[in-house]
């Protein structure tokens, strides 16, 4: 009789136990070789346009971001082009909306990683009524594409949310270009 009572009181706490550690239901995004895993209860939007993926996620007043340029970056020369056109100018333009709204933006470099391997960064930092909060915006070259990883919120809504940014960016996967394949040769008489 003493050992049911364990048993019971043994499954009951594994029953406690798991409904503490589940995890928010996910869903899996992916569209035109660009994919990631996201909560499903955040809202998503895709934005894209021919010459972008640009897919929205909010919860709130919490903003991610993931952006991609449609073209392959075969060569140091057009990574270092895209660098300064989709994230470079990224990060200036909003720093600029921060200034032109009256708040002292600060900037930092930074790093994470996205997909498994080091990506760099910029942080932008400002005080909206004693608030501080602006944008992380990260980097990275996935299989010849240009992945850009942004979140905007208050800086205790980017501490809330970071586990939905831990695994946005961790599951992040960009297919490689497509494979040109050599026509056939002619056959010799």
């Amino acid at each position: 009789m003493k050992f049911i009572k364990i048993w019971i009181g043994c499954i009951a706490l594994l029953f406690v136990t798991s409904a503490h550690t589940q995890t928010p239901e996910t869903k899996h995004f992916e569209k035109d070789g660009l994919s990631f895993d996201y909560p499903a209860n955040w809202q998503i939007s895709d934005q894209s346009t021919g010459q972008m993926q640009l897919i929205e996620l909010t919860q709130g007043d919490i903003v991610i971001r993931v952006r991609s340029p449609r073209e392959w970056l075969k060569t140091p020369e057009k990574e270092a082009h895209a660098k300064k056109l989709f994230q470079d100018q990224y990060v200036n333009d909003f720093a600029t909306q921060v200034e032109q709204a009256g708040m002292s933006p600060k900037r930092s470099a930074i790093t994470t990683q996205i997909a498994g391997a080091d990506a760099e960064g910029a942080r932008v930092r400002a005080n909206l009524d004693g608030q501080p909060g602006g944008m992380d915006s990260y980097f990275r070259i996935i299989s010849d594409r240009l992945v850009s990883l942004s979140i905007i919120a208050s800086e205790k809504d980017v501490l809330k949310s970071a586990a939905v940014w831990d695994a946005i960016r961790n599951s992040l996967k960009v297919e490689p270009p497509p494979q040109l394949k050599p026509s056939p040769s002619p056959k010799k008489p």
